[in-house]
């Protein structure tokens, strides 16, 4: 049995883009990036920080959201807190930033406040 406070296999596998369908649907996107902050890396461009650039609180109901990280594991345990908070248009970056270099897309690194 399926617990509610989990979304179904099939749910969280409905939510993932591939980076083609993500750079398609990019301008409509409001992308989150989740990665652990001791581990900083690249993001995609116009991406918000979770805790850094912005707070859960914050993040808009109203358009979806791309949630990113290096490899996509991370992304999917904010995907699943943010639906049971009520949130409908979540969208998990199938891959990660790994996966959207890899696919030729452009990235940016983290700026690090010192």
């Amino acid at each position: 049995m399926q617990s509610r406070l989990r979304p179904a296999r099939s749910q969280m596998e409905s939510i993932l883009l591939s980076p083609d369908d993500a750079m398609a649907r990019l301008n409509q996107l409001f992308i989150v990036d989740v990665q652990n902050p001791k581990y900083p890396t690249s993001v995609l461009p116009k991406s918000h920080r979770l805790n850094v650039d912005i707070l859960l609180k914050d993040l808009p109901k109203t358009q979806p959201i791309l949630l990113t990280c290096l490899t996509g594991q991370r992304s999917f345990t904010v995907a699943q807190q943010l639906i049971q908070k009520g949130y409908d248009a979540i969208y998990v970056l199938r891959g990660g930033v790994m996966a959207w270099k890899q696919a030729g897309y452009t990235v940016q690194p983290i700026k690090i406040s010192a």
